[in-house]
């Protein structure tokens, strides 16, 4: 049976110094781990979604993986080579092939607040 793995991921960005960061939390096997990234040059919807993609880079087996965020990533977008954050986008999805995972998303909008302080108590 496969396990699943939740990847939880908000994302914070200074809008003058572009500096962000993205609070992570991945929970499996009844364990929650919480990590902070910080980026540079970023945007916080861009922060967030490299949040995910170093969430995934955790993994060190494949599973099906429940992406979990306050805001649409605009997939359809991507699916037809649009949209400005496109290549992060098709960069999770090649890091969940490379792991060998399955995926789905959870997209909590309106919930930001609630999600950032589930990663906080994790």
């Amino acid at each position: 049976m496969t396990k699943t793995v939740h990847i939880y991921s908000t994302g914070s960005c200074n809008g003058q110094t572009r500096e962000g960061f993205a609070r992570v939390l991945i929970e499996r096997d009844n364990e929650k781990k919480p990590m902070m990234f910080h980026y540079h040059d970023t945007t916080s919807k861009r922060s967030l979604m490299q949040g995910l993609i170093d969430g995934a880079l955790q993994l060190n087996e494949p599973c099906h993986v429940v992406l979990v965020t306050s805001s649409r990533l605009a997939l359809e977008k991507a699916a037809v080579g649009e949209g400005p954050n496109r290549d992060l986008i098709y960069e999770l999805y090649r890091v969940l092939s490379f792991k060998g995972c399955t995926y789905a998303f959870d997209f909590r909008e309106g919930q930001g607040i609630e999600l950032n302080k589930f990663i906080l108590a994790g």
